[in-house]
């Protein structure tokens, strides 16, 4: 079967992509779409670059900026699996190319299909005893640890990106953020990856501003191995180490400088060396974790070795009440906890401080010296005694070096050995009071969310105001009879894959829907038609009960065309009612809507 598509949007099952034939979608993300792809009747995994935006017009920068950005993902994955595609643990590499233009078209790769579950599920579906799951976090800390070895970091690791195959030997399917040593520059400032899992250490990088000024962010071992301490929580606490729902600069600053609580601590099944292990990985400050990967191996090997006792043999899992509740003895020892991470990040801050001090002190002594050495010159110009100049020089200029000598042996003495400075974080403060007192980092947050493609709502999401579509959108409407003929079946969202008559989880923002069928026998909008608009989720009713509202304004024809539309979502209010098990920020829809020509927003 041949197919006329022309953006990986329209691509569905049974069209062809050279000779790799589309079985089925398997999700979108950031920069593109995943397919399960069939070629003489052995199945493989296509991921295809998406860019340009719809939204964006033609020639402009941020098209341009958009496009090197997600082939250079793109890119960078494919050069880092074919670098390692005979070790396990990464998918191999079959095929590299671009559709639907060899030259101008989206990029794509072609991989071994993994077939398995994404950790969270295959973690829910079976229900691994402790053992279980170690040896299978072992697997994924060794092909870090491989990856390491080559100078390549991955910078964007979560729970996401690990496959789980039957024989439980994981494989790690996302590349695209990865450090490549030798490749280009994706961004400024930091790679593209997840808010809830970056390092503190990029954190503060951000605050620094520094990246406005072009600044990068250096990538190492620690960003890795902080976010497998990410992973490790999730996997034994059932949650994150902090809320992803919290606002971003909250997020920020907790990343930064809270101490989570300890995944024993909230599940008491949960072996204490392992949550050890946890909190050591997500030290604040990179120099205290594992110093590399082959370190935190040796400590999960001696932790292995209790995997003969009863607490290894349980499987993971929350008990049924739920979480643990907190108690005195945690309390305090949070608290310890808390003010050993406050001293250490003061202890740091004083130490460049006074660093910084001393650079200064060497820098104006040598300026002074210069300047009496200058001086100097000019007043024995006059006389030529080349002789006493030196002399006096020396006479000037040794003291003041031996001074400086002095004052250098005495910091050295008093920096190390200085223990007041530490002496009484005895009396602490709550653990939440650095959020309280938080910095100013809204700046920060919305350069976070350009850089991650996130959305960044401000403190309340409120719903469109009534009014006219556009005349010049109205009239466009009317040349291509989209009034007269505009009640279309949709599917809702494209990148939720599933049965037409399935449910889904919808979100505020932007969403693709598209066109299945017009209700009317002559209609100017095709089956296959993608329509983009976007979702408001809360503070809606509609006959009492919360509602959803939808709007389109742009729809992409399947022969290339894009056209400006006033198009709403279900019926003439533009509401569709919540379905049970909704939830806030996460309504519960069906696949299927209908989407209709309007003049006026209702």
């Amino acid at each position: 079967m041949t197919t006329d598509a022309f953006h990986p949007d329209h691509l569905k099952p049974g069209d062809m992509v050279g000779p790799w034939q589309i079985v089925e979608s398997l999700g979108t993300g950031n920069s593109g779409h995943t397919f399960k792809v069939s070629r003489e009747g052995s199945f493989f995994t296509m991921k295809m670059a998406v860019r340009p935006a719809p939204e964006l017009p033609k020639a402009t920068p941020e098209e341009t900026l958009e496009e090197r950005q997600v082939d250079g993902r793109m890119c960078h994955e494919g050069a880092i699996l074919l670098a390692n595609t005979s070790h396990p643990g990464l998918p191999h590499v079959r095929e590299v190319g671009r559709w639907p233009h060899p030259i101008k078209g989206y990029l794509y790769i072609i991989t071994d299909h993994v077939l398995g579950q994404p950790f969270h599920e295959w973690r829910e579906r079976t229900r691994p005893t402790v053992a279980q799951f170690v040896g299978v976090f072992i697997e994924v800390v060794r092909v870090v640890k491989r990856l390491h070895a080559k100078g390549i970091f991955i910078r964007d690791f979560k729970s996401e990106h690990v496959i789980i195959p039957e024989d439980h030997q994981p494989v790690l399917v996302d590349l695209g953020s990865a450090w490549l040593p030798g490749g280009s520059t994706l961004t400024v400032g930091l790679a593209p990856g997840t808010p809830y899992a970056l390092p503190p250490e990029c954190v503060a990088f951000i605050r620094e501003g520094s990246w406005k000024q072009g600044a990068r962010f250096d990538p190492g071992q620690a960003g890795d191995l902080y976010q497998l301490g990410v992973f490790l929580y999730e996997a034994l606490a059932e949650c994150w180490p902090f809320n992803p729902k919290l606002p971003k600069d909250e997020l920020l600053v907790a990343i930064e400088t809270v101490v989570p609580r300890p995944p024993h601590r909230i599940n008491p099944e949960v072996p204490e060396a392992l949550s050890r292990i946890t909190m050591k990985l997500l030290e604040k400050r990179p120099e205290d974790r594992y110093e590399s990967a082959e370190a935190l191996l040796q400590a999960l090997w001696d932790a292995n070795k209790e995997r003969s006792t009863k607490a290894w043999k349980v499987r993971l899992g929350l008990p049924p009440e739920g979480p643990a509740p907190v108690t005195q003895d945690e309390v305090e020892e949070r608290r310890v906890l808390q003010q050993e991470s406050e001293r250490r990040a003061q202890e740091a801050k004083k130490e460049k401080e006074e660093e910084l001090s001393r650079e200064q002190a060497f820098e104006q002594a040598s300026a002074l010296i210069h300047q009496m050495a200058t001086e100097l010159d000019a007043a024995d110009e006059k006389a030529a005694q080349r002789k006493k100049r030196w002399r006096r020089i020396a006479l000037v200029v040794g003291p003041l070096l031996l001074s400086l000598a002095l004052f250098a042996a005495w910091w050295a003495w008093r920096s190390p050995g200085d223990s007041t400075a530490h002496a009484a974080s005895e009396k602490g403060s709550p653990l939440m009071s650095t959020l309280s007192n938080s910095r100013p980092v809204r700046a920060v947050a919305a350069w976070l969310c350009a850089t991650f493609a996130i959305g960044c709502p401000a403190t309340q999401v409120r719903p469109p105001e009534r009014g006219s579509c556009p005349q010049a959108v109205v009239a466009s409407m009317e040349e291509m009879e989209l009034l007269h003929h505009g009640v279309y079946e949709i599917v809702l969202d494209i990148a939720q894959p599933g049965d037409r008559d399935m449910e889904g989880v919808y979100h505020d923002g932007p969403i693709v829907s598209r066109v299945e069928r017009s209700n009317e026998t002559r209609h100017p909008l095709p089956e296959g038609t993608l329509l983009y608009g976007q979702l408001w989720s809360e503070g809606l009713t509609k006959d009492g009960q919360e509602a959803v509202m939808g709007r389109y304004t742009e729809a992409l024809l399947p022969d290339g065309r894009r056209v400006p539309i006033c198009f709403i979502l279900n019926d003439l209010t533009s509401l569709i009612i919540k379905r049970p098990g909704s939830k806030p920020g996460a309504a519960v829809l069906s696949r299927k809507s209908i989407a209709l020509a309007v003049r006026q927003w209702p």
